[in-house]
């Protein structure tokens, strides 16, 4: 019923107030999806892996929360048992460094020159 109630308000406030038709909003995510599809093959594979294991870690500590139980323990379970220590500690920082350097390096490898 939220759900619901929270559509339908969007849609009587937002009546009206569109900077662009929805035909034109329609055709640009159609452009925007043609291009993502010409991307090389490693890149939709590449996104599309990200998206399974992103989304398996999600259903997983859903799962876990809703089941609330120890044979299915959440991610920050394991997370805690390494950085319970300082050398755990450490590891899982420089892992987060070593990811967001080789992320921010890939784009700007791939940037438009």
């Amino acid at each position: 019923m939220l759900v619901l109630g929270a559509v339908g308000t969007a849609i009587a406030i937002g009546r009206r107030r569109q900077r662009q038709a929805a035909r034109t909003w329609v055709a640009g995510t159609m452009r925007t999806i043609r291009a993502w599809r010409s991307q090389p093959t490693s890149a939709i594979v590449s996104v599309l892996m990200w998206t399974i294991v992103i989304g398996g870690v999600i259903g997983w500590d859903l799962v876990s929360f809703a089941e609330q139980s120890h044979t299915l323990p959440t991610l920050s379970y394991f997370i805690g048992h390494v950085t319970r220590y300082r050398i755990g500690r450490g590891v899982v920082f420089a892992l987060w460094l070593g990811v967001g350097a080789y992320i921010v390096a890939g784009y700007r490898a791939e940037a438009p020159r």
